[in-house]
């Protein structure tokens, strides 16, 4: 053999080696986030579960991963992405909403006394009181600021009452959807034109020494007069608050069921303000006394008032405006610790922007309405803006044409809770690669699980992923830890 033939050879392995290295290297790679997917999907107690999964490279458009991407169900509180995304939308990031104190008659300006009622004009306001912007104990500094306003504005002394007007909201009372269980329980607070602490009463019970001991309830917080609360809960072992309220809105009586931990001087359970508007009314009658203000009558309504009906409004002129904290920074709490009424606040509010009033069926349908004209919003059904309606639907598909088109918004991005890190999403992840790297909105309720929001891969990529469950005949922390794994396989893509 050769000189030139030798050569020959070793250049023809050479070649085939290099060809064969180009053959390995564009085989397409496994992915493991489909692989994944598939293999969930078919687990015990998930056979028979409805399962909308999707995800986007947000870099190429390219999907990287689906099943039944165009299966709409309910998805609990991720309803309220959808929510957010339009009120940044239509109302815009610095919204605010607006209460207004005004007043009716003339005041004498001698003896400082006003011939007339002071009123309180609901705008819809979430806030005012609310934990999530008052240190506890400061939750009526915003009252005792009114009432200095009134005194310093030249009312010192009122021959007429306290009004609050809470119309705005039309009196909608809760969102269609919200089952009987839910309405006297802290989560289940419904919007309304005068919403005060949250809508949320506390109820102070102390329970018994013993087992099936009967409890005492010591007081509510707020007080609310003339309520009536049936008490029919008992001492037990077990630690956690096993009480349930049960009340509709606007009404006098409530009942309690259930168990509390035995032999406990102060347990507090949570419930919902049956008429946000008649506290409103009450808690400034009584910051007005407290400010050397004297009213001469009972404060009341304007619901009540117009059940009369040769009730005439009168004419009314403005004491004081107080508006909210930016619609940026209620969206931030919304999303980040899952509020359900500013939710319902925001849905209102958008009807009121459109059409002059606060509805949620209107809210709905604007909301849906609006994203017809963006993007493909066929897969989406909604009934209220929390999430909290099982009648709400809505697909994995939607989610991410939704994310890819608010992917350029920060303010939505940053409120957003993050794996392994703050907000609702802070348990899931931890110490794994999805920390710090998945961000989302998360929704639970029984047999229903879900997460939809963005990816920053460790390789850089971007990506929008939406994973929606119902009716799984396992734990819902086997759900977590399935879903869990699907947002590893998202972070080290």
């Amino acid at each position: 053999m050769n000189i030139q033939h030798q050569l020959y050879i070793l250049l023809s392995l050479t070649l085939i080696s290099v060809n064969g290295f180009t053959q390995e290297k564009i085989v397409k790679p496994i992915n493991k986030i489909q692989l994944l997917a598939d293999e969930i999907s078919n687990y015990n107690g998930l056979r028979h579960a409805p399962f909308s999964f999707y995800v986007k490279d947000l870099d190429d458009n390219s999907t990287v991963a689906s099943i039944n991407p165009n299966l709409s169900i309910p998805a609990a509180s991720t309803m309220k992405l959808v929510t957010t995304s339009t009120a940044l939308q239509i109302l815009g990031e610095k919204y605010k909403f607006t209460t207004q104190i005004t007043y009716s008659g003339y005041i004498d300006s001698t003896t400082h006394t006003l011939y007339g009622d002071i009123y309180i004009i609901g705008g819809g306001d979430p806030t005012l009181g609310s934990k999530y912007y008052n240190k506890p104990g400061e939750e009526r500094d915003f009252l005792k600021n009114w009432a200095d306003s009134i005194y310093n504005f030249g009312i010192h002394k009122i021959e007429g009452r306290v009004i609050a007007d809470a119309s705005i909201y039309k009196y909608q009372g809760v969102p269609s959807g919200w089952v009987w269980g839910d309405l006297g329980n802290y989560y289940g607070a419904g919007p309304n034109g005068l919403t005060i602490f949250d809508n949320i009463l506390k109820l102070h019970f102390k329970t018994g020494r013993n087992i099936g001991d009967s409890t005492q309830l010591i007081c509510t917080h707020p007080f609310i007069p003339k309520l009536t609360i049936h008490n029919q809960v008992v001492s037990a072992k077990s630690r956690r608050d096993n009480a349930y309220v049960y009340s509709a809105p606007y009404s006098d009586f409530m009942f309690v069921k259930g168990s509390l931990h035995q032999n406990e001087n102060n347990f507090m359970v949570k419930g919902t303000i049956p008429d946000p508007e008649f506290v409103f009314a009450y808690e400034l009658d009584y910051a007005l006394e407290n400010a050397g203000i004297h009213t001469s009558f009972y404060p009341s309504t304007n619901r009540l008032l117009i059940s009369d009906s040769t009730y005439i409004k009168p004419d009314q002129q403005t004491i004081l405006k107080h508006d909210s904290p930016s619609l940026t920074s209620i969206i931030n709490w919304t999303n980040e610790k899952s509020i359900n009424l500013f939710a319902e606040h925001l849905l209102c509010q958008i009807s009121v922007k459109r059409n002059g009033y606060g509805s949620t069926y209107n809210g709905a349908l604007i909301t849906q309405a609006y994203w017809k004209t963006k993007i493909d919003a066929s897969g989406l059904f909604m009934t209220d803006g929390s999430g909290l309606s099982r009648s709400n639907a809505v697909n994995s598909k939607f989610f991410i044409e939704l994310l890819t088109y608010m992917k350029s918004s920060e303010i939505l991005k940053n409120s957003l809770a993050i794996a392994g890190k703050k907000g609702t999403m802070a348990s899931i992840g931890r110490n794994t690669a999805a920390s710090g790297r998945v961000t989302g909105k998360s929704g639970t309720m029984k047999r229903m699980k879900a997460y939809t929001g963005y990816v920053t891969t460790k390789t850089g990529k971007h990506l929008a992923y939406a994973m929606i469950i119902n009716n799984y005949n396992c734990r819902t922390s086997d759900i977590k830890k399935y879903f869990q794994a699907l947002m590893v396989k998202m972070a080290e893509y």
